[in-house]
């Protein structure tokens, strides 16, 4: 202490270094915290985006779902048609199919992942309408005709390919937020 005493100028230069130690330290805690905060940021935006990630797999899911129970719908249609005309139980697969029909019409598509599966799920919906139209002559007509069996035969055959198509695309679906778009079709 008594050397402290004696240089009067110690006590100004210890104030200094202590000065720089805490700015020193004052600017480490601060970059510390900036850095735990930037890391719980990225943190949180990770985990929002698997979720989000994880919501269009799901969503898809669902869509393809709904779009595999419609097409099912419209090949077995397709499949018993001269069952249904021998049961005369076209008016009850009429209005199955109508709800299907309408079923598949209020899917979000446009939030679907690509192109190619909002095409998928508008060509089941198609076939759905043109089933529709085969069993609105045969209620007319009373019988199948060349024209409308073959017709049924094509049908049957898209839906089944589009199906398949769209079942091996939601398999291997990792929720990417990359879309496939009608230009680079």
């Amino acid at each position: 202490m008594n050397w402290m005493d004696s240089n009067s100028g110690l006590a100004s230069w210890a104030q200094a270094i202590g000065s720089f130690v805490a700015l020193f330290v004052a600017i480490g805690v601060a970059w510390w915290q900036g850095r735990q905060s930037r890391k719980l940021f990225l943190d949180q935006i990770n985990h929002e985006a698997e979720e989000a990630r994880l919501q269009r797999i799901s969503s898809l899911r669902a869509t393809a779902e709904v779009v595999e129970i419609v097409a099912r719908r419209v090949i077995g249609v397709a499949r018993k048609m001269p069952d249904i005309l021998m049961e005369g139980s076209a008016p009850r697969h009429k209005d199955a199919l109508e709800v299907a029909a309408l079923w598949i019409s209020k899917l979000p598509i446009y939030e679907l992942p690509g192109a190619l599966v909002a095409r998928d799920v508008q060509n089941i919906a198609l076939s759905a309408d043109r089933i529709l139209k085969v069993l609105d002559a045969i209620s007319i007509d009373g019988n199948l005709s060349a024209k409308s069996y073959k017709s049924l035969c094509g049908i049957s055959d898209a839906a089944e390919k589009t199906l398949e198509d769209m079942s091996f695309f939601v398999d291997e679906y990792k929720g990417g937020v990359g879309v496939i778009r009608a230009v680079d079709l």
